[in-house]
């Protein structure tokens, strides 16, 4: 039994707000159906955000019914659970996975249907459950018990400390289920693997495309791609399998020597482009002296001929250090941790209240919102 594990997909994502980005996410997806078909994998489990959004673009849903009707064609079925960017906004929403599943193209493992019977091998899943749900999730998850090690657990879920910033987990990984063979998880970008005492093997397929800027030291480590779990005997096996997807950069450049830098970095991309089947995306560092920004600006045109897109994702050159009255706050650091460190350090909140600011700010979900409102209000 071999079942491939893809997560993240972000169907509909434009990355930048650039047209190209969006292509490049759906020609990831149909790699993915690609490789399923010539793995001749018995099933595919997808472990939340397929789309990037509860309401995806309608190209978004035609890209998933066409592929999908490929793998069906194929008899491969795809098990699938809900992440937090495919969760509804208001209560009367639905999941777009809904739509998928009605035409008989997926299985939706949600809270009140957990569990499929594939061959010898059992699979739980529960979509994505918000910060104001831990408790009832926590209780959920005790109440699993596989019969065999044959068994895979699927989650969207922040776990800490697996999950790569601080405040944003509803789950300790002490409160995972024992007994299952391997639990696969999504929510998480980066490729990652754990075994928890007693043996269970935590598979984390990342995403198969590069979402966010915070995944280039992962991408650079580990690429992108998807899990194969092999379940040909009694305890499971994985293999990764990567994607082919629009590389991206960091580079940096001095301001003290901008025509040498840039025209250095021509020449280096030049000699690697016949490598990439597209151009790079490029995150440029700015160190050394400041300087009038039209000149740069003028400068970093010429990476235009080796590169599809180039942004400045940091201007170190013009930092300008704060009073030491004032507290500071790590320009290093994560969003998630900034806006921690500021409203602790500077706005003087309690640590919990911290986090309920935080998870308001980051929730879609009208009625979640609602509920953590009240609970900072403290009238719940």
């Amino acid at each position: 039994m071999r079942i491939l594990h893809v997560s993240d997909t972000h169907l509909g994502k434009r990355q930048y707000d650039k047209d190209f980005r969006e292509e490049d996410i759906y020609d990831t997806f149909r790699q993915i159906i690609d490789i399923s078909i010539k793995e001749r994998v018995n099933a595919v489990i997808h472990t939340g955000d397929f789309f990037d959004k509860n309401e995806p673009p309608n190209k978004a849903m035609l890209v998933a019914l066409r592929e999908l009707k490929r793998l069906k064609e194929k008899e491969i079925p795809l098990i699938a659970i809900a992440g937090d960017h495919d969760s509804p906004k208001r209560g009367s929403n639905i999941f777009p996975q809904r739509i998928l599943e009605e035409e008989g193209l997926l299985i939706l493992l949600d809270h009140q249907k957990n569990y499929y019977k594939l061959n010898d091998v059992e699979i739980f899943g529960i979509s994505h459950v918000p910060l104001t749900g831990a408790n009832a999730l926590k209780e959920k998850l005790e109440k699993m018990k596989p019969s065999s090690r044959k068994s895979i657990l699927m989650l969207h879920q922040g776990v800490n400390p697996l999950l790569p910033y601080q405040y944003s987990y509803q789950l300790e990984v002490s409160d995972l289920p024992k007994g299952f063979g391997i639990i696969t998880i999504g929510h998480f970008h980066d490729r990652i693997k754990h075994v928890l005492d007693g043996g269970t093997l935590i598979e984390i397929a990342g995403s198969p495309d590069i979402i966010s800027v915070a995944e280039l030291e992962g991408y650079q480590k580990n690429k992108k791609g998807v899990t194969v779990i092999d379940y040909s005997t009694s305890e499971p096996s994985i293999h990764y399998i990567n994607t082919d997807i629009r590389p991206q950069l960091e580079v940096t450049i001095n301001t003290d020597n901008l025509e040498k830098d840039v025209k250095s970095l021509v020449i280096k991309l030049t000699s690697l482009i016949n490598e990439y089947k597209k151009k790079p995306i490029l995150h440029i560092i700015l160190e050394g002296t400041p300087r009038k920004k039209s000149e740069i600006v003028s400068k970093l045109r010429e990476l235009s001929k080796v590169s599809e897109y180039y942004r400045i994702a940091k201007d170190n050159t013009s930092y300008i250090d704060e009073t030491k009255n004032n507290p500071k706050v790590s320009p290093t650091s994560s969003l998630d941790e900034m806006i921690m460190e500021y409203l602790v350090k500077v706005a003087k909140y309690t640590e919990s209240n911290a986090k309920l600011v935080l998870s308001i700010l980051k929730e879609e979900n009208e009625d979640e919102v609602y509920k953590l409102l009240r609970k900072f209000a403290g009238l719940d």
